[in-house]
């Protein structure tokens, strides 16, 4: 018998949770981007209106179905649509840009009280170099919210990287999940 299992990407707008999904989904991703026409056109030519979505398999017949929602904080009614049966919570924060901490802000302003109970990664994507100093602002956020989690740099185009998130969210699960034995991360790469 086979078993879904959801995992959601959430951050800023422009920080990849469409590009993650797009680097991991065994089938063509389904996004809902549009053409901004607001003050993000500035940074970007589209964006996500709904969720993107992909799904990964995980061994035999299992599948991760993988959600990314919009990044704007009108649009947190669709954690709702995606919560049940969620296993996990990857934020993704763009490290390029110097307002990367306040994007990492506003996405825990949105959605803290949403991922407190889930288990939860912070994905530091579009580093050109790593940075002490944004590793110490976003664990000082963390704990502004009482969120722990670990932060590590990522690549969202890199399937490798992208299932190093995952393999973290599954050890912070710690067997609370009902993955079959024998159906690892080993077996997505």
């Amino acid at each position: 018998m086979s078993a879904s299992h959801k995992l959601l990407f959430i951050g800023e707008p422009g920080a990849g949770k469409t590009t993650c999904i797009a680097a991991v989904s065994d089938i063509p991703p389904v996004t809902t981007d549009v053409g901004c026409t607001d003050e993000l056109a500035l940074r970007k030519p589209t964006t996500t209106v709904a969720f993107d979505y992909g799904e990964l398999g995980i061994g035999g017949e299992d599948r991760l179905l993988l959600y990314g929602l919009p990044g704007q904080a009108r649009f947190k009614f669709m954690f709702d649509i995606v919560r049940e049966g969620l296993l996990g919570v990857v934020v993704l924060v763009d490290g390029s840009t110097e307002f990367a901490v306040q994007g990492l802000r506003e996405t825990l302003e949105t959605y803290a009280g949403e991922v407190r109970e889930l288990p939860l990664v912070i994905a530091l994507n579009k580093l050109t170099t790593p940075s002490e100093t944004l590793l110490r602002q976003c664990r000082a956020l963390l704990d502004q919210y009482g969120l722990v989690a670990p932060i590590l740099p990522v690549d969202a185009r890199r399937r490798a990287d992208i299932v190093r998130l995952f393999e973290l969210l599954f050890i912070l699960l710690d067997g609370e999940a009902d993955i079959p034995a024998g159906r690892g991360a080993s077996q997505w790469h």
